[in-house]
């Protein structure tokens, strides 16, 4: 599937280790309304077979992000995650094997949960320090807080500190959890309070995507990826933007395995309606630029 130049994945996550066929994962309902899931996605993969997609779509780098996601206190008001530090050790080890058997085709980022406050700080130094990882993740909706409660600040003057980009989930969720969370107008008082720090908005922001394009338009230190979404799929007001002057270095391509293929974000990232720079800057050249490949 080799194109006119090589892809850049801004955000994936890692495969869970393949399971017998008996044992393959029973996907959230309420997430499978939203799209068919990636065989990886229900049956697990290896760390190879992910690399094996990537060399077949002609993806040259990719973004990992390392995080657990169903961990949640509680039900549809549940704040925070108990994640023990052995499985955090765990998360963190399997990630840094990934960078270590492939150099040079994979950065990572932390999933982390702000409500350690401290705490979470912390498990970011242990991360960057100790296993090589060069960026944050939080998902709002799985937090149960929106992203300018006050215990997310910590962690923004860390990234800050450090150099360090944070990605973060806006627009409805699949899980069954609150979107009110993941509104994109609270990171209106992030960007304000942080200038210096890069934020990533993650999986388009929909329906929201008017409010993501203002704070795309406002902020030149944010930006968007259209993770877990298929290119073919994305709203035309994104693509909209991208065309534009003002859009073109703002948007990335993702694909958000094992979640969905990298064969199908690959072909129908090629077919997005961009003007030829405008796809190259969405398909490779940002990325290239955000995450210091």
């Amino acid at each position: 599937m080799a194109g006119k130049y090589r892809l850049i994945d801004a955000m994936t996550g890692m495969p869970s280790r393949p399971r017998p066929q008996t044992q393959a994962r029973k996907l959230d309902p309420n997430i499978a309304r939203w799209f068919k899931p990636s065989r990886e996605m229900s049956e697990g993969a290896t760390l190879e077979d992910m690399v094996a997609a990537m060399d077949a779509g002609d993806v040259e780098y990719a973004h990992v992000t390392a995080a657990i996601m169903g961990r949640v206190s509680g039900a549809a008001y549940g704040v925070g995650q108990a994640v023990p530090d052995e499985l955090f050790e765990a998360l963190c080890r399997r990630a840094a094997e990934l960078m270590q058997r492939f150099p040079g085709r994979f950065k990572a980022c932390l999933g982390l949960d702000p409500t350690r406050v401290m705490g979470a700080v912390r498990r970011l130094e242990h991360a960057v320090g100790n296993y090589g990882f060069s960026g944050a993740y939080i998902m709002p909706s799985m937090i149960g807080l929106p992203p300018n409660h006050a215990c997310y600040f910590p962690i923004y003057a860390k990234c800050v500190e450090l150099g360090l980009p944070i990605k973060i989930n806006v627009g409805v969720p699949g899980p069954m959890r609150q979107a009110a969370m993941q509104y994109p107008m609270a990171l209106d008082e992030v960007l304000l309070a942080f200038p210096e720090l890069t934020v990533i908005g993650v999986h388009l922001g929909h329906p929201w995507q008017r409010e993501v394009i203002a704070l795309l338009q406002k902020y030149p230190n944010f930006y968007l990826v259209t993770s877990a979404w298929s290119p073919k799929y994305v709203p035309q007001e994104i693509w909209d933007f991208a065309n534009t002057s003002r859009g073109i270095n703002k948007i990335m391509w993702a694909t958000d395995y094992p979640l969905l293929p990298v064969e199908r974000c690959v072909r129908e990232g090629w077919q997005v309606p961009l003007k030829e720079d405008a796809k190259r800057r969405y398909l490779r050249d940002n990325a290239l630029e955000v995450f210091r490949f």
